[in-house]
């Protein structure tokens, strides 16, 4: 008999305000609207039986998965690996300005989205290999069990991607809007996407 799956909701941050704005590591706490939409979260999933809930360690993931974990009597498991995708100097910048500043690099990125190292940052290449080995970290550590992983729109579509056999290169077609949940169940050979819920 095949081993049961280990379960893995994995959830992206509420709402932190103003669009456009390119907040990478910059550590923004989540809006009134966040903290409703992670609320509705938290009754969507307080039936489910969570071993755990991890974050990133910053302040909208890991608000946002607070109030997911609440229900379930735990305190979530911040961890860095789980952060945003680091954009360097370019971390806190509207994306209006920088196409009208620094266009030149802006296509660059845009033309290669896997490998361009953003300006003192990370590409989507460092960001997959900073956290597919914590996740597996996590998912060893939970074998069988279900777990819920409150983290970014980055790091989500990194390992939704990873799991759909998807090239980074393909980053910016699959949505992953605040609070959105996906559902994932994990297997020895391999990951299966069960839900994907955008919104």
């Amino acid at each position: 008999m095949r081993p049961a799956p280990t379960r893995l909701y994995l959830v992206r941050h509420g709402d932190v305000g103003v669009e456009g704005i390119l907040h990478g590591h910059v550590d923004v706490p989540l809006t009134a609207l966040g903290e409703r939409q992670m609320a509705r979260v938290a009754e969507r999933l307080a039936a489910e039986p969570l071993a755990a809930v991890y974050s990133s360690d910053l302040s909208r993931s890991h608000q946002s998965a607070a109030l997911v974990a609440a229900p379930h009597g735990h305190a979530p498991r911040p961890d860095p690996a789980f952060r945003e995708l680091n954009m360097g100097r370019w971390d806190g910048r509207a994306f209006g300005d920088l196409w009208r500043e620094e266009r030149g690099a802006v296509a660059a990125w845009w033309a290669d989205l896997a490998s361009y190292r953003l300006p003192g940052g990370e590409s989507l290449a460092d960001l997959e290999a900073r956290v597919l080995p914590a996740l597996a970290r996590l998912l060893a550590t939970h074998r069988g069990e279900t777990v819920c992983l409150v983290a970014h729109g980055g790091v989500n579509r990194v390992v939704l991607f990873d799991a759909l056999g998807l090239p980074l290169g393909r980053f910016h077609s699959l949505g992953q809007d605040h609070a959105c949940v996906n559902l994932l169940e994990v297997h020895a050979d391999g990951a299966r996407v069960v839900q994907l819920v955008n919104g």
